[in-house]
């Protein structure tokens, strides 16, 4: 498989189970870390996320990793890239992690699948169902790993939304901002994006951030190839924006 090559670095993702996804890459440009000091990017896979957020910030990048081929593959795509200085592969499970000092963004495209048939690949099933890392133990995580002021940032599914969501308000996370993502203007939104922080009693959002959320149209309704919205987005990224 050959590696997938973006403007500042490239990432071999042959051992790992998830692949790089459009869906992906389109959650870490909109990553708002330019600001970030230090950043927590929980099961980061090949390392893509943890990339993004590094060429967008200055900040230090702890990427936990919990399959050990996947975590070695990651730290290989961080040792070619510019980035490699601060940006620290952990193979950990995140619920045994231990950091001495909170993080102000922390990053996660989760195991989402609930309830669903798993395939004959292991590993496969290990990064796309969450039966090793429930959205309650990931929400208990967050909201001990995140600065009081910080935010954490997550991509899932639409339709695992309302049981992620009651798992963060159980650690009193608040869903703060959201984007709705689109394949098609005519099609219903197939991924949220969505920031959690921890909730202020006098300001906790019941949904609303999702309800009024701005959709993002990846492909354009008009011409064959990608929407407006989405090149200004990956433009900084992909090779040939």
């Amino acid at each position: 498989m050959k590696p997938f090559h973006f403007k500042q670095f490239s990432i071999e993702q042959d051992s790992c189970a998830m692949k790089v996804t459009l869906d992906a890459c389109l959650f870490g440009a909109l990553l708002d870390v330019e600001n970030s000091q230090k950043l927590l990017d929980i099961g980061t896979g090949t390392g893509l996320l943890a990339l993004m957020s590094a060429q967008r910030s200055h900040g230090l990048i702890d990427a936990l990793e919990l399959d050990n081929k996947a975590c070695q593959q990651a730290l290989r795509n961080v040792e070619k890239s510019q980035f490699s200085k601060r940006v620290r592969v952990i193979q950990q499970d995140i619920k045994q992690f231990v950091s001495t000092t909170p993080y102000d963004t922390i990053i996660c495209n989760p195991p989402f699948f609930s309830d669903h048939l798993k395939g004959p690949d292991a590993k496969r099933n290990q990064a796309r169902h969450n039966d090793q890392l429930s959205f309650n133990d990931l929400c208990a995580s967050i909201s001990k790993h995140l600065d009081k002021s910080g935010k954490a940032w997550i991509l899932l599914p639409c339709h695992e939304y309302p049981a992620f969501q009651k798992s963060a308000y159980q650690q009193q996370l608040y869903v703060s901002q959201g984007w709705k993502i689109q394949s098609k203007l005519d099609k219903a939104p197939h991924r949220y994006v969505f920031t959690l922080e921890h909730a202020d009693l006098n300001a906790i959002n019941h949904g609303s951030a999702i309800e009024n959320a701005e959709s993002i149209i990846i492909q354009s309704s008009y011409v064959d190839g990608y929407s407006t919205q989405f090149k200004s987005l990956l433009a900084d990224f992909y090779l040939k924006l």
